[in-house]
This record gives C-alpha cells, sequence and structure tokens, in this order.
C-alpha cells in the first residue's frame, strides 16, 4: 500500500541562492519515495541537489494531498 511522504528538495539557483522545494510522494516506503523523487529529478535535467528530509505525511497532510499511486506533486 503506498502512503504520503513529504520530501523537502535543496538546490542552488543561477544566482546561487538556496532554494527549498517540498513535494508529496506516494510511495510503499522511505526509500521507494526517495528513489522515485531522485529518478524525476534526472530526468528533468536537475543534478545539483539534494534530499533534506523526507518523512511521512501526516494525518490531516495525508487527507489534503489525496495522493494517487505512484504520484508526485510540487507543494510550494
Amino acid at each position: 500500500m503506498q502512503v504520503p511522504y513529504v520530501t523537502t528538495v535543496s538546490f542552488a539557483d543561477r544566482d546561487g541562492m538556496t532554494v527549498n522545494l517540498q513535494y508529496g510522494v506516494a510511495a510503499q516506503s522511505e526509500r521507494e519515495a526517495r528513489n522515485e523523487l531522485q529518478r524525476r529529478l534526472i530526468n528533468q535535467e536537475i543534478y545539483n541537489y539534494s534530499i533534506s528530509e523526507i518523512r511521512p505525511a501526516t494525518s490531516s497532510e495525508a487527507q489534503e494531498l489525496n495522493l494517487p499511486a505512484g504520484t508526485i506533486i510540487l507543494l510550494n
């Protein structure tokens, strides 16, 4: 069963400023969430990033996100 995870990805923009983006990821495990997020970032040719957080969504976040299996969405 897939569950929602909230992830934070950090990278530097063109001006060298750090940008933090949060994604909602539906996955079976934290490891699967990380792997799927990495795969999609590489497909978008985003290479210099770090995943600073992956955590299960709270019950209220999960209800709000309502992510179908295999989905990743940008939260901010």
